[in-house]
């Protein structure tokens, strides 16, 4: 750090951002829905088998406002439904003019043609004709005639060619959009598209905000421009780091791995703030800027390295979730975390030995008030520390009231353009969220049996919150209605399986001997629903009847980290009692150091359950990110007042002051954080905006208990 090493380190570090600039090209965008869902082999299984009995459920699904019964929207509709069969990569393509989609018509089963819509008595009997077909009904029209939709199956294959298929059909539902009405592309693949879309813009101006707001805090409080650029240069290096670690990889980023790089690059400036008034310290000390550099390097290098090795930890243990987004952003932002350690210890002492800033007189009007709150706190100390405690309690408690939201598909901002296309097809078309039933009856069932169970659990569905339900007593229904002679269900099921055959396949597999019922439940449903799903598959008494789906995973991940957050919170707890118990040679210490950091999580949460705060699987995160955040400040205040007592101060008058040394350095890195934080609570992307939200508040908890609660527990156990 002196002298010409320590410029020849500040351009190494710069020469090595260069190549991580050119690897950042390659870093790879790969959002999909069930990467916010808890891995499961069981419920991989179950999925397999659905598939493997009832076909690929990749649907693609264009739907846009029109009157089907208009000829000329009918003829657009055809020319669309042509152009979009046309495109490679799409099977199953199907609307309301292909010539796969039959009615009863007049006296025969049949496609729609534009001749019944020519003559009023032709046109009336085609609107009765498609109001009774339940089961094209919710799909590709609905039942007040205003929206329909072309819907195809994307073929199994590489995701690259699964991409070029959507992406043709958006080309095409753009050359087909008129003013006032937006044609709406939906499904699985599609969706994955769009999140990485957002990623990647989230990622950009997320990011950018954050850390520009960070600065701006920065600069307004330090009131140095140029300490400021040495820091926000410095800390912008890990988060690059981490993202040329991923791009080397070829880990992927999601749409909520993407919002945890704005937290590294805000957590390396909370650091930097630490050395910069340790530095300033020095300074006024006397300390020429090398020595004073040389001097924050051994002071600091203690707390910087166990906070931000803690704060990894913290990252890392959301490997635990089971989430794949959750355990791939924790990777890279922990790898990020220990990249900022020498950038902070070596980088930043190094750029200030060379520019030599000297730092002006602060006023003590700040330090004098923390001095005398941490004295008040330690003479206060049973009851501030039972009020900590009360707190903890009350959160843990609460917590299990809390209620879930469980959002699926419209996990974006009402006015994205996602949003906008779930909202419109949940409005106007179907739910778009499916859970499926699969029933394995016993041997020897008789066909009217296994109807009626299928009809019974379709009913009890529908009034447990389905939009809708569909199994083969629904199309036995249909075709008994669509048959031009009365027939009983054998005659029906034969009747089916000849006319309808390929749909009749996506609910009955006569080899296995399974039959499927498909539901539709709105995004965000209430994870009770999918408790009376299950209560209705148990009351089958032909067999067994087994759930799967998106939504059953969805309800399951989230009760599951939901659960899980005191257990995350214990961990961490564990975590910091280590850290500080081995980095400052007291047990003591580190039990003193556990209450005040679990409090801001708890207390978050537990205001939340209280509040009725609907959390979703954003929170699991916020939990161990939380705890390893506020860490930080017990670290520093706990090092500095080792440092005190070392100069053999009695506990009673070193607590104070170490308070005071390192509390200004606290409240800054604290208002850089949580406007960082809050800055990713203006993300489209929801669980992103919860995250930020959620965080943000803890980190703000935070301080008064890195400034009050810690110092009554440490002099209430006399710890040091």
């Amino acid at each position: 750090m002196r002298g010409t090493p320590g410029r020849v380190l500040v351009v190494a570090l710069a020469l090595v951002a260069i190549p991580c600039a050119l690897l950042l090209p390659r870093l790879r965008f790969d959002h999909n829905t069930r990467s916010l869902l808890r891995e499961d082999p069981e419920e991989d299984a179950r999925e397999a088998a659905l598939v493997a009995s009832f076909g690929s459920e990749d649907i693609l699904l264009v739907a846009y406002e029109a009157d089907p019964l208009d000829p000329a929207a009918f003829d657009e509709l055809e020319a669309f439904t042509a152009e979009i069969a046309g495109i490679a990569g799409l099977e199953e393509c199907y609307s309301l003019a292909s010539d796969v989609i039959r009615f009863p018509l007049g006296l025969a089963l049949r496609p729609l043609l534009r001749e019944d819509l020519a003559v009023p008595a032709r046109r009336e009997a085609a609107r009765r004709a498609l109001l009774g077909a339940t089961i094209y009904k919710g799909t590709i029209y609905n039942d007040a005639l205003d929206v329909v939709a072309v819907a195809a199956t994307i073929r199994p294959g590489p995701r690259e060619a699964r991409e070029r298929a959507v992406r043709e059909v958006r080309e095409a539902a753009r050359r087909h959009e008129r003013a006032g009405r937006t044609v709406h592309v939906a499904g699985v693949t599609a969706l994955s598209m769009d999140a990485s879309e957002y990623a990647v813009a989230d990622m950009k101006r997320i990011g950018a905000l954050a850390l520009a707001v960070s600065v701006a805090v920065l600069l307004l409080l330090c009131r140095s421009l140029l300490e400021t650029f040495v820091a926000a240069a410095a800390t912008a290096l890990p988060p690059l780091f981490a993202l040329a670690g991923a791009a080397a990889v070829g880990l992927p980023v999601t749409a909520l791995s993407a919002a945890l790089f704005p937290v590294l690059a805000v957590v390396g400036i909370t650091g930097s703030v630490h050395v910069l008034a340790a530095y300033g310290e020095a300074r006024r000390g006397g300390s020429a800027a090398e020595d004073a550099a040389a001097l924050v390097a051994r002071r600091l290098a203690g707390p910087i390295v166990l906070s931000f090795l803690t704060t990894a930890a913290g990252f890392l243990t959301l490997e635990a979730t089971g989430v794949p987004a959750f355990r791939a952003g924790g990777r890279i932002v922990a790898l990020g975390m220990l990249f900022a350690i020498p950038v902070l210890l070596l980088g930043i002492p190094s750029a200030l030995a060379w520019v030599r800033p000297m730092p002006r007189d602060r006023p003590g009007r700040l330090r004098r008030g923390l001095v005398a709150t941490a004295a008040w706190a330690a003479r206060r100390r049973v009851a501030v520390a039972l009020a900590s405690l009360l707190l903890c309690a009350t959160g843990a408690l609460a917590l299990p009231r809390a209620r879930i939201r469980v959002d699926v598909l419209q996990t974006f901002e009402p006015w994205s353009r996602i949003a906008k296309t779930y909202a419109f097809l949940e409005e106007r078309l179907t739910a778009t969220v499916p859970v499926d039933a699969v029933l394995e009856p016993r041997e020897g069932t008789a066909a009217e049996a296994l109807l009626r169970d299928l009809d019974a659990f379709s009913a009890s569905s529908t009034g447990a919150g389905a939009q809708s339900a569909m199994s083969l007593a629904t199309l036995v229904d249909f075709g008994r209605r669509a048959s031009p002679i009365p027939i009983d269900t054998a005659g029906a099921l034969d009747y089916l399986r000849t006319n309808f055959a390929s749909i009749t396949n996506r609910f009955e597999d006569r080899e296995r001997r399974r039959y499927r019922i498909k539901i539709r439940v709105p995004d965000a449903a209430s994870p009770s629903v999918l408790d009376r799903f299950e209560e209705a598959a148990r009351r089958a008494s032909t067999g067994t009847m087994e759930l799967t789906g998106l939504y059953r995973r969805a309800v399951g991940t989230t009760r599951d980290l939901v659960r899980n957050l005191a257990g995350s919170a214990v961990l961490m707890a564990g975590v910091v009692l280590l850290a500080v118990s081995i980095g400052l040679r007291s047990w003591r210490l580190g039990v003193a150091a556990v209450v005040p950091n679990v409090l801001p999580p708890l207390a978050v949460f537990g205001a939340a359950a209280l509040l009725g705060i609907l959390l979703d699987v954003s929170a699991v995160a916020v939990g161990a990110v939380s705890i390893g955040l506020a860490v930080d400040n017990t670290l520093h205040v706990a090092f500095r007042l080792a440092r005190e007592r070392r100069a053999l101060r009695p506990l009673d008058e070193a607590l104070p002051e170490a308070v005071g040394a390192v509390g200004r350095a606290v409240v800054l890195s604290t208002a850089v954080l949580a406007a960082g934080l809050f800055c990713l609570s203006l993300s489209a992307f929801l669980p992103t905006a919860r995250f930020g939200l959620f965080t943000g508040v803890s980190a703000l908890v935070a301080l008064p208990a890195a400034l009050v609660a810690l110092p009554a527990f440490i002099r209430l156990l006399r710890a040091l």
